[in-house]
């Protein structure tokens, strides 16, 4: 990986992360995201700002994450190349400057030689990245790659920077299972114990899809799996944290039979999980992101469409559910507000990144740039 500090300081500076962190008692509990930065925490002014950011970087690119910065920016990730799966796909990150209020130019940070070259191990193709700021500041690269056949063969990696993406460690595997370690992928946001630990929620393309969590520390080491669902059509789990124990996931329809956003429930902090049901919200076999804002009250965004549609991604859904996501109410189409069935956008993958009251909520554009709206809870009342 390009500026990577030597392998021979990496326990060093793992250790030092670990011990910054505030780890708190009781090992399954879960741990609230740290802001070091606040923006307008006591705004009563709604907030509605729309950028965009990656575009002509290169002819396509996809599934956008980011986290927030001590000093209030924020840095973004994405994978682009000529297509998805293609060779040429590389890892990029940008950060958005809070006070100007611009992207800066994307930097590649990896592509799949590069992986191949620190993994040890030929690399065919890379996927889904996430990032992850652990308490203690370290920030985590996870990302997904393919060695041989398709997605549903793919392994999970992880890369540190302990200078906020400036510089970033060779690529360590993960060890999901001793048996092939073989089709795991990720998508959406992670969870921290309060032990320092951290939940990944991942999900499994071969020989069923259904979704879990996996638990592992800083050093790569996977500790412990959750499984959330069992079958053939629940993948990309998003989870929202309530409190120390409860917590749900909004889970992607990847079938063509009920074609429902599906959720389950936990209540010993994801350790064990209630059967999934399908909600009345439609979804196209595209993902979903859930969060929480400041009142407590759960916000989703997804495509309100289905299969049937000749473009079923051509609009993206916000709604929102009073009580933790058993139902909900659309309460405003971020693209194409009319539904109009001949809309010829495409709109997917949404992320979002809380900031204290500040929500950045960033989405993947036709597959050719990134929409990113910064708005706040007062904007979010105005839709209640």
């Amino acid at each position: 990986m390009s500026k990577f500090v030597k392998k021979l300081w990496l326990p060093f500076l793992i250790s030092i992360g670990l011990i910054l962190s505030l780890s708190l008692s009781g090992e399954s509990s879960i741990k609230s995201k740290p802001t070091e930065f606040s923006i307008s925490n006591l705004a009563s002014e709604p907030l509605y700002e729309y950028y965009e950011f990656g575009a002509n970087n290169t002819p396509t690119m996809h599934s956008a994450t980011a986290v927030t910065l001590p000093n209030g920016n924020l840095l973004g990730a994405w994978y682009g190349g000529t297509g998805e799966g293609k060779p040429d796909v590389q890892l990029f990150t940008s950060v958005f400057n809070t006070h100007d209020q611009v992207w800066s130019a994307p930097v590649a940070v990896l592509d799949r030689l590069q992986a191949a070259n620190e993994l040890n191990r030929f690399i065919k193709k890379l996927g889904n990245p996430v990032l992850y700021r652990h308490p203690s500041g370290v920030i985590t690269l996870f990302y997904v790659s393919v060695s041989i056949g398709g997605w549903a063969t793919s392994n999970i990696n992880m890369v540190l920077s302990f200078d906020d993406g400036q510089t970033w460690h060779p690529s360590k595997r993960l060890v999901v299972t001793p048996f092939l370690n073989i089709s795991t992928l990720i998508k959406n946001d992670v969870i921290t114990y309060n032990d320092g630990t951290f939940g990944l929620p991942v999900y499994h393309e071969l020989i069923g899809e259904f979704s879990h969590i996996i638990r592992l520390n800083l050093h790569g080491e996977v500790l412990d799996s959750y499984r959330i669902t069992d079958g053939e059509i629940t993948i990309q789990p998003s989870i929202v944290s309530y409190d120390d124990q409860s917590m749900i996931a909004m889970m992607r329809d990847s079938g063509r039979d009920i074609e429902k956003i599906h959720r389950s429930e936990s209540h010993d902090s994801g350790m064990t999980w209630s059967e999934y049901e399908p909600t009345l919200l439609d979804n196209p076999n595209a993902a979903v992101f859930a969060f929480v804002d400041n009142k407590k009250r759960t916000w989703m965004l997804f495509n309100d469409s289905n299969r049937k549609k000749e473009r079923p991604r051509n609009n993206l859904a916000l709604a929102v559910s009073l009580d933790k996501g058993k139902s909900w109410k659309i309460v405003k189409y971020l693209e194409n507000p009319n539904k109009d069935d001949n809309h010829e956008g495409r709109y997917g993958y949404p992320w979002v990144t809380t900031q204290g009251d500040i929500f950045h909520i960033i989405y993947t554009s036709n597959r050719e740039n990134f929409v990113h709206i910064r708005l706040n809870q007062a904007w979010l009342e105005t839709l209640l």
